[in-house]
């Protein structure tokens, strides 16, 4: 077909640029009348104009407008309209795409690049298959719509709105610092087919980092964009300015009837030091979190947003958090006035606060989160989050006592077990003392939160019961003796304890005198939730006691300071004792025996009701003092005569470990091993302490006798089989264990080695006999006497 170009030229130079028009009259790759070549035009005819490209390609199915790219089209330069939804044909299942972009060739890139430019706008383009390859870095990930340094840049808007499928992303930025400033994304379909009803995701919806003062959404509905089925819905970094993300819908279909789970996914994340962030009138469902922003260090918004219901008061709530806020310093999340609340329903945690400080929480209805409406973690240092309590509810009026010059308000309870605010009833500002007041009917459960002088917001009011510090009392040996202790529950004043037949069994904070049995706990206030515990369990059991393990100490030091310490028993610890002996006298009633003879013993346990039992035999015995072995005592002295070590004294016993002290005739302590290294020649004596402090003593040894001697070393050998001079004999080596010996050949090549002597050298090198001549030797003894060098004659 003929290329149709439509030019308004505008000016009297040629050499000025005027505004063009170019229209797409076929859906090739390339050549006459293509988007690459009008792209191509549209760059060649300067930026100083705004140039138009439209779109007339006939067409009678979806494959006559789906544009098949097999490299990367042109960058877009500045002033340029990019609208297919100039398209005459409606092919796609939408009123405003009109166009299909897909990658088709096995190489990576994106599909429309923005460099550098500004003032751009795109409409009515369905991009597909723009994907990255698996593991590369993330600024080397290819996207539809790749910005970089770009500014005032539109992407979609009502009845001209794009759609993004089954692409890596919808539109992707470097992770380095290239501003986007003033970018808008509106009306778009990212993660559906065209229709907005199939499922079709991509990785993240849309992935862009350092964006400033940009919307993403818009005004009113009509501006949203739908993003749905994605990994990662909106992924937003190193924001900066105004930015807001506003009335979009995430997770659900075009007509919010049906969601698209993503249990992995983010909805809204966003983060950024430098921006003033507002995250409003947006629809979030079905995704791991509903919004998280993190390292917010100027004020945010985040209001009217319905997060986990759906249109119609559906559960589609997120998996984890409906907002989650990470290290982020003064926001609001609903505001002053009630039509600002958000809807957060049906997530596992409502909002979870995070090192964040302060967080007001105001007007919000929220209802039916299953952990929490308001979770917190790691408040700053310095700062608290206090939870308000109502003290006093009746028909008419409600009171209690919070911080002083604060703000209470109060919510009607939800129809969840959890005590939620759902519907918004009073603000109340605290007086000086802390004391509020609401007066006015009451007609169901109410709650209240209470958000301090900082402006940061507590969780939901409840009865509490706290069970960590419990104790159970069993009934034992058949009696009514068994109870529930020490409970900590807070925030109520009715306390009703029931059996496993719901039979009501008591009315007072703790349960006493009741038999063996299951029981529960319901606490609240009158008018308001309630609590109730976990079922506890009271064993009605004869107990038979009996020790599991036991230490029993022998008598040592020649003294009656024998003992039994149980250590475990297979069943309770019992709560009185009675030690008898052999005679059947009792010896002790404390839990441990301590200093009693050697002898047999019996523990009589008892848990003081009534029920008594042996619970166990012990023998105690005698332990032998350890007994010191110098038979393979090893002094030795050091060649200049001056210090004295001792190796091979041992300590035969069985009550170590054992200390060991080496001290001179005057009891100065002067080593504290078995062994001793460079100590003066002199009289020593050994004394030994056992585990019990038994402690024995050694005689004297002297060590003043000890002579220095050097290795004597043979200078020749004669390994010739007759029995005589076949090895090299050292006498002596004994005494040196940790000596090194070498050997070489004339060359220096080494022949022979050996870490202490224990094989002696027999004249041969690898399994072969040496030649007859003269060897080197050396020794090294690894002390102070040095190394011994010489020569070794070999002779037959």
């Amino acid at each position: 077909m003929k290329v149709l170009y439509l030019f308004l030229l505008i000016g009297m130079s040629g050499l000025q640029a005027t505004a063009a028009t170019f229209i797409v009259v076929n859906n090739a790759n390339a050549g006459a009348g293509s988007l690459r070549e009008a792209i191509a035009g549209a760059n060649a005819n300067g930026i100083s104009a705004a140039d138009l490209i439209l779109f007339n390609i006939p067409a009678a199915n979806p494959n006559d407008v789906t544009i098949t790219l097999t490299e990367e089209l042109p960058a877009l330069t500045s002033n340029l309209i990019i609208d297919a939804a100039s398209q005459p044909t409606t092919l796609l299942e939408s009123v405003g795409i009109r166009i299909k972009l897909v990658r088709g060739a096995s190489s990576f890139f994106h599909g429309l690049v923005i460099d550098g430019a500004e003032n751009i706008q795109i409409y009515g383009i369905y991009f597909s298959n723009f994907t990255s390859q698996v593991g590369v870095p993330s600024d080397e990930r290819k996207g539809a719509v790749f910005l970089k340094n770009a500014a005032h840049i539109i992407i979609g808007a009502p009845n001209k709105q794009n759609g993004f499928g089954n692409n890596y992303t919808s539109v992707i930025s470097p992770t380095l610092p290239f501003v986007q400033d003033d970018i808008t994304i509106s009306s778009n379909i990212i993660g559906l087919d065209p229709s907005g009803k199939s499922p079709a995701g991509n990785v993240v919806g849309i992935d862009l980092s350092y964006l400033s003062n940009s919307t993403i959404g818009g005004n009113t509905a009509a501006y949203g964009n739908l993003v749905s089925g994605n990994s990662n819905a909106i992924s937003l970094g190193g924001l900066a300015g105004n930015v807001n993300i506003t009335f979009n819908v995430i997770g659900f279909d075009i007509v919010k009837a049906k969601t698209f789970p993503q249990l992995q996914s983010t909805g809204i994340f966003a983060n950024g030091e430098n921006v003033k962030l507002n995250i409003s009138d947006n629809y979030i469902a079905a995704q791991l979190k509903g919004i998280k922003v993190d390292n917010l260090k100027q004020p945010y918004t985040i209001s009217r947003n319905v997060i986990g219901r759906g249109a119609n008061g559906e559960n589609f709530g997120n998996t984890r958090y409906g907002i989650e806020l990470y290290n982020c310093m003064s926001g609001i999340i609903g505001g002053r006035d009630v039509s600002d609340q958000n809807v957060i329903a049906y997530n596992e945690y409502g909002i979870w606060v995070d090192a964040s400080y302060p967080v007001s929480i105001l007007k919000n209805s929220m209802y039916c989160n299953t952990l929490s409406a308001i979770g917190f973690k790691d408040i700053p240092a310095g700062k608290s989050i206090t939870t308000s309590r109502i003290t006093t509810i009746t028909a008419t009026s409600a009171s209690g006592t919070y911080l002083p010059n604060a703000l209470i308000e109060l919510f009607y309870d939800d129809e969840c077990p959890d005590c939620q605010g759902k519907t918004f009833i009073a603000a109340i500002p605290t007086n000086a003392d802390g004391t509020w007041t609401y007066q006015g009917a009451l007609t169901a459960g109410i709650t209240s939160t209470g958000t301090n002088a900082d402006g940061a917001t507590a969780s939901f009011s409840k009865p509490l019961i706290f069970d960590g510090n419990k104790i159970i009392t069993d009934a034992f040996c058949g009696n009514s003796t068994g109870s529930i202790t020490r409970l900590d529950v807070s925030d109520a004043s009715v306390f009703n304890w029931f059996d496993a037949s719901n039979n009501l069994v008591g009315q007072d904070r703790e349960l006493k005198d009741v038999p063996g049995g299951t029981y529960y706990l319901k606490a609240g206030q009158p008018g308001g939730c309630e609590s109730i515990s976990a079922v506890y369990t009271i064993r009605n059991v004869d107990i038979n006691y009996k020790a599991k393990t036991a230490v029993i100490k022998p008598l040592t030091c020649n003294e009656n300071n024998g003992g039994v310490s149980i250590t475990a028993y297979e069943t309770e610890i019992p709560l009185v004792f009675s030690w008898i002996n052999q005679a059947g006298t009792i010896v002790s009633n404390e839990e441990i025996l301590r200093n009693v003879a050697a002898g047999t013993y019996s523990l009589m346990a008892s848990n003081g009701n009534g029920c008594i039992n042996l619970a166990g035999t012990f023998t105690i015995g005698t332990a032998s003092l350890p007994v010191i072995d110098f038979s393979k005592l090893r002094p030795m002295i050091s060649c200049d005569g001056k210090w004295v070590s001792v190796m091979g004294a041992d300590v035969v016993g069985a009550t170590g470990p054992y200390n060991y002290s080496w001290v001179d005739v005057n009891g100065n302590l002067v080593a504290n091993a078995l062994d001793f290294q460079k100590l003066k020649p002199d009289k020593y004596q050994l004394w030994v302490k056992d585990q019990y402090g038994c402690e024995v003593k050694s005689e004297v040894v002297d060590f003043t006798q000890l002579e220095s001697k050097v290795l004597v070393v043979p200078n020749s050998i004669s390994p010739n089989g007759d029995g005589l001079n076949d090895t090299w004999k050292i006498p002596g080596t004994e005494n040196y264990p940790n000596a090194e010996f070498y050997i070489f050949n004339r060359l220096g090549n080494q022949l022979f080695y050996s870490r202490g002597y224990t094989k002696e050298f027999d004249g041969t090198y690898n399994g072969k006999p040496l030649s007859v001549g003269v060897y080197y030797f050396l020794i090294d003894l690894k002390t102070d006497c040095g190394k011994i060098s010489g020569s070794l004659t070999i002779l037959k």
